[in-house]
This record gives structure tokens, C-alpha cells and sequence, in this order.
């Protein structure tokens, strides 16, 4: 074999190899450092572009869990006015029996007409809470189309309001509910506060709690009326149970899918880097003795 002094070629692949097996020791320890099995794009340039989809739809679906316990919150809150509303109308329904009684002169039929009158006040005054500044209650007439107050659409999962030819998202929506307004709808107050009722009583037939107009019938039908909102609020609030927990699950389920992709498995990498880093001392072993080759020829000259 000839020998040269103007080329090294043996450290030239030596010191190539040294870079190679250094790239990949450096690639190594930010895996094991980061825990991400994918450091770079060049790493899986198919499994990058797949992780960033799946961690959105994570983000979106943490936001979609969010959304759900809110919509449940208001609920409860909306239950809690209803609930309100059912005292009332049943105190209006036992003033009524009281001032049917016909040992009651009129004196004692208008200190029940007070009282009356306060509770008639506060049914209208229910209708107008608000949920974080939000209506709870439909306070006008019309569709429930999610233009109205009172009316909510929420989106249960991560694909939010995607609206194309083939799929809709997935959503519940909460109608709007008349509560003393006396529209035609589930929870109407109506005939406990009708404007004829309103006034003082004038006899034991007319004004008032006193009104012949408000029969106990009408009343009972407000607390029917009131029954059957309720269990609309229960039934939504069942459903929205449900759907947070679906929505719990396919955030799990998205993120150990992720999960596969993106983080490295620990014992595996440690394995392969005890190799590179025993393969990159090995390698500046043999660049270190490739550089000693030229001297053999100057020797030859020095002889």
C-alpha cells in the first residue's frame, strides 16, 4: 500500500463517521431529555403532521368539556329560579283557598290581596335573572332559533359547529322558556298574573286574589306548567351529563393516540443511547489513530 502525506482519507471517514454517530448522541439525549419520541421534523415528518391535528382536537375538546359543565351550571341555576317560581305559585294557590273562605270579610280578603300583590311582582321580576349577565328565561315571543334570549345551542364535542354537506356537530340545544311573561310555552306563569287580577279587591267576587277569573283550576295549571319545565331542565342536564362524559372519553382515548406518536419510550432510547455514545467514542478513537498514518511517511522523509 502506497503511502501519502496530501490525503488522509482514513481520518476523512473516520471524522465522518464521528459526526454521524455525534448527530445522532445529541439526537438522542434531547429525546430522552424531552421525553418526544419526535425532536425534528425529518424524525417522522408523517407522525408530526398527525400529532398536531390530534392536539388541537385536545385543545378543542378541553374546550368543548368547558362548555358542557357551563351549559350544566346554567341549568341548575335556571332550575333554582323555577323552583322559586313553584313556592310562589303555590303560596298564590293557598292564598286563593284562603280568601275563598266566606267567613272573610273584605278587610281580610285585601290583607290577603297584598300579599298577593308582592308575589305577583316577583314572578314577573324571576323572569329577568341572568346567568352570567345572560338571560336564563325567553322574555319575547318567537322561534328558538338561537337568536332569542334564553336560547343556547352548545356544542358537545371537538368538532364544534362544523356545518358540511355530509356532517353536522354534534350539539344540545336549551329552548327558550317563557317563565312569567305569559307566552305559550312550558313553564308559563299565566294565569296567576293576568292584569285582571291586579288591584285592590272590591268584594269577595272581583279585584284581586279575590277575582272569579283566577280559579284555583288556573293555578293549578301554572304549577303544572312549572312541573313540566323542570323536568325539561332535569332531562337537559341529564343529557349534558353524558355528553361530558363522552367528551371525557374521546379527550383520553386522542391524547394516549398521541401519545403513541409523539413520546419516546424510555428503556428503548436509553438502549440506543448507550450504543451511539459507545459508537462516538469509538469513532474519536479511530480519528485519533487515522491521524497518526501521515507520520509513518515522515519518518520515510527523515530517515
Amino acid at each position: 500500500m502506497s503511502l501519502i502525506i496530501s490525503s488522509n482519507f482514513a481520518a476523512s471517514y473516520a471524522a465522518r463517521n464521528l459526526e454521524i454517530n455525534n448527530d445522532k448522541l445529541t439526537n438522542s439525549l434531547n429525546k430522552l431529555s424531552s421525553g418526544h419520541r419526535i425532536i425534528r421534523p425529518n424524525d417522522d415528518a408523517g407522525g408530526m403532521a398527525v400529532q398536531l391535528k390530534m392536539n388541537a382536537a385536545i385543545h378543542r375538546g378541553f374546550a368543548a368539556k368547558n362548555n358542557i359543565q357551563n351549559a350544566i351550571s346554567l341549568l341548575q341555576t335556571q332550575d333554582g329560579v323555577l323552583q322559586t317560581a313553584t313556592a310562589v305559585v303555590d303560596r298564590i294557590g293557598e292564598l286563593k283557598a284562603m280568601s275563598n273562605d266566606p267567613t272573610k270579610n273584605s278587610t281580610d280578603l285585601q290583607n290577603y290581596n297584598e300579599e298577593y300583590q308582592v308575589l305577583r311582582d316577583q314572578l314577573n321580576d324571576l323572569q329577568f335573572e341572568r346567568f352570567n349577565g345572560i338571560s336564563m328565561f325567553n322574555t319575547s315571543q318567537g322561534s328558538a332559533d338561537g337568536t332569542k334570549e334564553g336560547v343556547f345551542k352548545v356544542w358537545t364535542t371537538d368538532q364544534g359547529d362544523i356545518n358540511t354537506a355530509t356532517q353536522v356537530g354534534p350539539s344540545v340545544t336549551i329552548t327558550g322558556v317563557f317563565l312569567a311573561s305569559g307566552g305559550n310555552t312550558t313553564a308559563n306563569v299565566h294565569y296567576s298574573l293576568k292584569s285582571d287580577f291586579k288591584g285592590p279587591v272590591t268584594s269577595q267576587s272581583a279585584g284581586g286574589i279575590a277575582s272569579s277569573s283566577l280559579s284555583m283550576d288556573a293555578i293549578l295549571s301554572d304549577l303544572q306548567n312549572l312541573a313540566n319545565a323542570r323536568a325539561v331542565n332535569g332531562a337537559l342536564q341529564s343529557r349534558f351529563g353524558f355528553a361530558y362524559d363522552q367528551a371525557s372519553i374521546t379527550k383520553s382515548n386522542m391524547e394516549a393516540a398521541r401519545s403513541r406518536i409523539i413520546d419516546v419510550d424510555i428503556a428503548e432510547e436509553s438502549t440506543n443511547f448507550a450504543r451511539v455514545n459507545i459508537l462516538t467514542q469509538a469513532s474519536a478513537s479511530v480519528l485519533a489513530q487515522a491521524n497518526q498514518t501521515s507520520q509513518t511517511a515522515l519518518r520515510l522523509l527523515m530517515a
